[in-house]
């Protein structure tokens, strides 16, 4: 337990968690704003402070039980509570920090200086990253802090819109008979005059609509489909994409010229894998939003989640966090156990014996690889079993036993169907 508060990701957690123990012993990291509540129900019987653990007990709350306005409380009021229901762009506007939206460990804080520093400039910003990392985020957070931000944000995605209609999209068109266009329609670079437009998944785009992006960028006029006037604009360009540009370029779908202009200034979002002293935050931020979507009252989570979330490998990123723990919250009763987000994690199918899974192998005909790939399955389950038995069904001491970690032993547990 120790090791586990005293780490510089647990430091950040703490912003929205406190470590708190009920009358049995059992550790919860729960949320700031629910400490009153659980000290007045009983639920906890002590919580950690900087300064070191404090006995509910030993409180003046047994002098004062009508109006206790002890500690917790006041620790409670050093967050804003309003901001985790709000959208990004209200969180902004409210004048909440880029880290209050991003994350407040290492990687985050970096990205936070990049966004702020090249918000005061007009440079074309390319963000690059796996998907799910944030990029769209990032890209609404750099507006909000430029001198754009009353202006517009048009968001496009160029790898929703079909190939035949995105020079209508970007550009526009006027009003023809006879071409079929019997009003006039507004592209979206005209729509974000004097603001940003955020070119989503710029990789989708043809190479014909990446000599028109290319015009522009050299020109900053556009002309829509049938318009005689070139009309001038003042638009700033976000990009973003989960592909490798560079790598296209040397393949050719991808203009090295439209590139470099693109990529005045870049910012590579990392995978949450590298973020691990942000994921309790980031899940402790999530678990607000969804207590206040799903109308729930979710108040932590266990020691066991904690260690499970920060050991899982994330592949989906932050999106994967944020949907896991909203579904894990819909489950959970009060507090959000290792078993409500492994249903949502993993799926698996029991194995079989050792003795069937040979002979079906053999009547099969499969390699001698093949075969030795599932008998190594069939025994790494019984091997689990035997020792998770053999450890009185807990878990802890079940991975020191085996010297994994918590995610290692939940996810074979799921897969194999291991109760």
């Amino acid at each position: 337990m120790e090791t586990l508060i005293t780490c510089e990701g647990c430091k950040l957690m703490h912003r929205l968690l406190l470590p708190a123990e009920n009358e049995s012993g059992k550790t919860y990291f729960v949320l700031k704003n629910y400490l009153t509540h659980l000290i007045r129900e009983r639920k906890i019987q002590r919580f950690r402070r900087s300064s070191g653990w404090l006995d509910i007990d030993a409180d003046e709350r047994k002098k004062d039980p009508g109006g206790y306005n002890g500690p917790e409380r006041r620790l409670s009021r050093i967050v804003d509570w309003t901001l985790f229901p709000l959208t990004i762009e209200e969180q902004l506007r409210a004048g909440h920090s880029v880290e209050d939206v991003l994350g407040y460990g290492e990687r985050a804080r970096e990205i936070a200086l990049k966004l702020k520093n090249v918000a005061k400039t007009n440079l074309s910003v390319l963000i690059q990253g796996k998907t799910g990392t944030g990029k769209g985020i990032a890209a609404l957070t750099l507006h909000k802090l430029s001198k754009r931000k009353n202006n517009p944000f048009i968001k496009v995605d160029c790898g929703a819109i079909p190939p035949t209609l995105i020079e209508s999209e970007l550009f526009g068109y006027e009003k023809d008979p006879f071409t079929g266009a019997f009003s006039k329609k507004l592209g979206r670079f005209e729509m974000a005059n004097g603001g940003t437009i955020f070119l989503d998944e710029i990789a989708n785009l043809s190479l014909e609509m990446q000599t028109r992006l290319l015009g522009f960028l050299e020109e900053r006029v556009v002309n829509s489909i049938g318009g005689v006037s070139p009309v001038k604009l003042d638009v700033r360009i976000i990009s973003a994409t989960n592909a490798d540009l560079a790598g296209r370029i040397r393949s050719h779908p991808f203009r090295e010229d439209l590139f470099y202009r693109l990529n005045e200034f870049e910012i590579q979002m990392p995978s949450l894998r590298e973020r691990a002293d942000d994921i309790s935050y980031l899940a402790a931020k999530f678990l607000l939003i969804s207590n206040a979507e799903l109308e729930k009252n979710i108040f932590g989570f266990s020691e066991e989640t904690i260690d499970f979330l920060s050991g899982y490998d994330w592949s989906g990123n932050i999106r994967e966090l944020k949907n896991l723990i909203k579904r894990a919250a819909l489950l959970a009763d009060e507090v959000i156990e290792t078993e409500d987000l492994l249903s949502q994690a993993y799926g698996g199918e029991t194995t079989e014996s050792l003795d069937s899974c040979l002979e079906n192998a053999i009547n099969r005909g499969n390699s001698l690889h093949e075969i030795n790939e599932s008998i190594k399955t069939v025994a790494e389950k019984k091997i689990i079993e035997r020792v998770y038995e053999g450890s009185y069904k807990n878990k802890r001491k079940t991975c020191q036993a085996l010297g994994i970690d918590y995610s290692t032993l939940f996810r074979k547990m799921k897969e194999y169907a291991i109760q």
